[in-house]
């Protein structure tokens, strides 16, 4: 007898914490060749917060065996798909470099498969997509930097699987074309930079703003590109404050 299949939740979505009483969630996007552990070092930051969730991507960790994605929109919709059975508690996206892209762009699916919607959108780390033109490559391109200073640059095999995931999200951000964009999402979304990112400037990141009918806010913090996993007390902060208010 074939083993039931597995649920679209348990293969797109992983739970960091081990809270089980909490009334809502925040459900990370890592970065270019990331994956869900990324956002593990928020856990000595976390306390009392929503359940920590991440989405894990295809071809990396305990889905190594899978191919990479190769259309943005098109991973999209499957991790949308799957956000159906995380319905039963209100829920936040933060979504870091590639990952801003790929929350953006789970948003817009839900939105179109008429399915609850995040109660708040963070943006960190990256340009906003634009229809006039497919976003830069460089929104993964200091993702290449990470790979330098990650548990992975100590093993050879890790190495070699993230610089394959790597190189696939790359090409799949270079080909990315958002196309016709939906009205302004009816989400609150906050756009967050950090200072020392060379990518990212305060007027790009404030381009956020034209993809919300709901309130927008715009943060700077200190540190560099990968800040909001070296140094994760004050992203976490800042996610506390702004969860609060919403």
């Amino acid at each position: 007898m074939n083993p039931p299949p597995t649920p679209p939740r348990d293969i797109w979505l992983r739970q960091l914490d081990d809270q089980n009483r909490a009334a809502t969630r925040l459900i990370c996007f890592p970065h270019a060749g990331g994956s869900a552990t990324a956002f593990r070092p928020w856990l000595d930051h976390w306390n009392a917060a929503p359940e920590l969730w991440s989405v894990q991507y295809p071809g990396r960790e305990e889905r190594a065996e899978e191919p990479p994605p190769k259309e943005l929109p098109r991973m999209a919709g499957e991790i949308a798909v799957a956000l159906q059975w995380m319905t039963d508690k209100s829920y936040a996206f933060f979504g870091h470099s590639m990952g801003a892209l790929a929350a953006y762009e789970t948003t817009c699916q839900l939105l179109r498969l008429g399915l609850p919607l995040p109660t708040l959108l963070i943006a960190s780390g990256s340009a906003p997509p634009e229809t006039s033109r497919p976003p830069a490559a460089a929104a993964g391109q200091d993702d290449i930097a990470w790979l330098g200073t990650s548990e992975a640059a100590a093993d050879d095999e890790l190495q070699a699987i993230t610089q394959r995931t790597l190189s696939s999200d790359l090409e799949m951000l270079a080909h990315y074309d958002p196309g016709p964009s939906p009205s302004r999402l009816p989400v609150p979304l906050t756009a967050l930079r950090y200072r020392d990112d060379p990518e990212l400037d305060v007027e790009t990141c404030r381009r956020w703003n034209t993809l919300t009918q709901g309130p927008f806010t715009e943060t700077t913090l200190p540190g560099d590109h990968f800040a909001c996993y070296r140094q994760p007390e004050d992203t976490v902060k800042l996610l506390r404050r702004v969860w609060n208010r919403w």
